[in-house]
């Protein structure tokens, strides 16, 4: 039975499929900052810093919207149920410390509403960075590509993004590990959604099959961007809510939310495009993706040169919106 990306689309419409096994003719330069090999651990934290840079407007909105709803839901929640001041006064966590009490029910139904929000909104922006990486792995500039190639498949990106962040979010409810299980799983999910244009179903049986041998690696990168974010975060955080620091413990609080909010808007988009590489990554590994990029890299540089061509009364390096020799028109009379 043929599946959904077994048909030549799959790797980026228009350009052939590649086969198993090393093909021939394997072109030799490399058309854009993403090298065209299996990726270490360095070239995707590295790379995914390129690819941020070239796609900051798109990807980091997207991260600071992500950060904003996230936390914005977490203090809803306290506020509503009239548990904001003792969550920012901190007296509730002295006294787990010393033995008198549980975590009130009113901060962990904040805290699990607020990691819903954040996994969907990790989801989304990975999917987002596949279609900027798959761009610079084609020699493209990458900006602007976040947007053509979303074209038609954002209620797909959303609707896997909520799939995959509820069941992820669920499973770390439950002692954590079927979460982290779930979330190796389904991690590419969104970068095939955006990039193989498949449905849900797809995307998460589609993410199942690229994962399968690799998710250890996976956890292994995943889990040191989290720390490397994680750091970053609560060292800026840190520093900057101490240099604005406030005697009402509310006020504290909602400055140092407003901050770590900022601080994700790029440290969520590295994020997600590290994910993104190692959808990449995977399949350069098992599906000789590579091949498949420098074709259309390949091709996009030879409609470049066909557009610029002379025509037929063009002069060699004359610009196409130049008017051929002779039929320049005169200046106008002075005066």
């Amino acid at each position: 039975m043929r599946r959904p990306w077994d048909d030549g689309p799959v790797s980026f419409p228009g350009y052939p499929r590649p086969e198993s096994g090393r093909p021939g003719g394997w072109p030799a330069d490399q058309p854009g900052p993403i090298p065209l090999r299996p990726l270490g651990v360095g070239d995707l934290l590295g790379v995914a810093v390129t690819v941020v840079r070239r796609c900051a407007v798109p990807l980091c909105l997207a991260a600071f919207l992500a950060a904003l709803l996230s936390n914005g839901t977490t203090l809803a929640v306290l506020a509503l149920a009239g548990s904001l001041r003792t969550y920012a006064e901190a007296t509730w966590l002295q006294d787990i410390i010393d033995g008198g009490s549980s975590i009130p029910p009113a901060i962990i139904v904040s805290a699990l509403s607020g990691l819903v929000v954040s996994t969907v909104g990790g989801v989304l922006v990975a999917g987002m960075a596949a279609a900027g990486a798959g761009s610079l792995a084609q020699g493209r500039d990458g900006r602007g590509a976040v947007a053509q190639r979303m074209a038609g498949r954002w209620g797909a990106l959303l609707g896997v993004a909520v799939v995959v962040g509820v069941l992820c979010s669920l499973g770390l409810m439950l002692l954590v590990v079927p979460g982290v299980i779930a979330y190796l799983i389904l991690v590419l999910a969104a970068p095939a959604a955006v990039m193989e244009r498949a449905g849900i179903g797809e995307s998460m049986r589609r993410s199942a099959q690229l994962s399968r041998g690799h998710r250890g690696r996976i956890l292994g990168v995943t889990l040191l961007a989290g720390i490397i974010s994680g750091f970053t975060s609560t060292v800026i955080t840190t520093v900057l809510s101490s240099v604005v620091s406030q005697s009402d413990p509310v006020s504290a609080l909602l400055i140092t939310q407003l901050i770590g909010t900022v601080v994700a808007a790029f440290t969520g988009a590295w994020t997600g495009a590290v994910i993104a590489l190692i959808y990449i990554d995977i399949r350069i590994r098992t599906e000789h993706l590579d091949y498949a990029l420098r074709i259309a890299a390949e091709s996009d540089r030879r409609a470049r040169l066909q557009d610029r061509a002379p025509g037929p009364d063009q002069r060699p390096g004359q610009r196409p919106d130049q008017p051929p020799d002779g039929l320049i028109p005169p200046p106008p009379p002075a005066g």
